[in-house]
């Protein structure tokens, strides 16, 4: 190399196309390392769907988020792909938007009246509120996350290391045991940054609001209270009824004779897994876990 020459190394990049075969070995290591390959124990490697690295690669042209950085990454929960972006993702989308003011502290509350921006109570709060700022807006832009609706669940276990048992109850999970605070504050502040930068944040989650998504995943399904009969082209009138209903008055399933008669049953039938309409991942962490 001859003085005042620069020398040129090569640049490691997402690749441009979801076809595998066309990944070099460097892209290849970079997707594994952004999540969309799972490892798991006497198993081959296992790359993510294809529409999931074509949302994926989608999602970084659009935000320029990292997944290097962990800004942004994907993620596999009980055999069902999402992607997600750290809050650091969130809060650089909305710096390079030229419209963030930044925000006031975020605050935690015991009785959703008294509110404090410092939490030092041994247990976790009730909710946490986070507020936003934007440049071209006249009002800040506000949000509230309960910690009942977004705490991730686990099964609680008693006993020595080698003779572990279920006890029966559900308990918060490592992180949301430890440090209850930062956790839901996380989630309120996401909430508040998606709500003051819908353009550029619509579609994309932070893992701390998609941990209660396996709450719901892992629940039985229950049949609902009877509802009012909706007028046709509501949510409700657009699902097939099922084979079995739930009579109001004793809570007992029965399946009609001839799905032609008209069943007496008062409740709603139960959205199945296969059902479109029944609420994503992601509309339960919207809602804040509510189905």
């Amino acid at each position: 190399m001859s003085a005042g020459t620069i020398e040129r190394r090569p640049t490691i990049a997402l690749p441009t196309t979801s076809d595998p075969e066309l990944w070099t070995d460097d892209e290849k290591a970079l997707l594994d390392a952004a999540g969309l390959v799972v490892r798991k124990k006497g198993k081959a490697p296992e790359a993510a769907p294809r529409p999931t690295v074509v949302a994926f690669l989608a999602h970084c042209q659009r935000t320029g988020l990292d997944p290097i950085a962990r800004q942004i990454y994907a993620i596999e929960r009980g055999g069902k792909w999402g992607i997600q972006v750290s809050i650091d993702g969130f809060r650089l989308v909305a710096e390079r938007s030229r419209q963030y003011a930044g925000q006031k502290p975020v605050e935690w509350t015991a009785d959703g009246t008294t509110w404090t921006d410092v939490w030092v109570a041994e247990g976790a709060p009730l909710a946490a509120r986070a507020t936003v700022l934007r440049r071209d807006f006249d009002e800040p832009l506000v949000a509230v996350a309960r910690f009942a609706s977004y705490v991730q669940l686990i099964d609680e276990y008693e006993g020595s290391y080698d003779n572990r048992r279920k006890t029966g109850r559900k308990v918060p999970g490592d992180m949301w045991a430890r440090m209850p605070e930062v956790m839901i504050a996380k989630v309120a502040e996401a909430l508040a940054l998606r709500k003051a930068f819908p353009m550029e944040l619509s579609g994309l989650y932070a893992e701390e609001e998609m941990d209660q998504a396996l709450n719901a995943d892992a629940a039985p399904q229950t049949p609902r209270a009877a509802a009012p009969t909706l007028e046709p082209g509501t949510r409700s009138a657009q699902r097939d009824p099922l084979p079995s209903a739930v009579t109001e008055a004793s809570g007992e399933v029965t399946t009609p004779a001839d799905p032609a008669e008209p069943s007496t049953a008062t409740s709603e039938p139960v959205a199945g897994e296969d059902d479109p309409l029944r609420p994503t991942p992601e509309e339960l962490a919207e809602w804040g876990g509510q189905s």
